[in-house]
């Protein structure tokens, strides 16, 4: 287990419904307004999915992780958070030919100056095995000390 380890940092797709709109979007070609509805007529994405696509939901989710990780309290008022609503086909398509895929990450890592806590779209080598989690799923990567990535 992790638990004799000193987590470094956590790096995750954590929000099922912007990862299925991101997979869409490159899987199918489509803008991000269809796609949405998409979501939303399948149930991933509420009637209001500001949470969702704004990253406030990932953001909860990443605080929550970071507060058992590192040991510090949920500190939701000092994550950096960008969603993925102005993301346009065009993005998804130029990231892809220069062989990368666009996914919503949140971030959390120790700094000497505190915690960081971060969630906005990052472009990740297409190689990565968290870039080919597509759909509504989810993943996430820890370093830890002794275990590594």
């Amino acid at each position: 287990g992790l638990t004799a380890n000193r987590i470094e940092w956590i790096a995750g797709i954590i929000n099922g419904t912007t990862n299925f709109i991101l997979s869409e979007m490159r899987g199918k070609g489509l803008d991000f307004g269809t796609v949405l509805k998409e979501a939303q007529r399948l149930g991933y994405a509420e009637s209001d999915p500001t949470f969702d696509i704004e990253g406030v939901d990932a953001a909860h989710k990443l605080t929550l992780m970071s507060a058992i990780a590192f040991g510090v309290p949920v500190q939701f008022d000092k994550a950096h958070v960008e969603g993925i609503s102005s993301l346009q086909a065009t993005d998804i398509k130029y990231a892809e030919q220069l062989g990368y895929r666009i996914k919503l990450l949140g971030i959390t890592r120790r700094r000497p100056e505190g915690i960081e806590l971060r969630v906005h779209p990052t472009l990740i080598p297409a190689s990565r095995l968290i870039a080919n989690v597509e759909g509504a799923m989810n993943a996430v990567v820890v370093q830890a000390d002794a275990v590594g990535t």
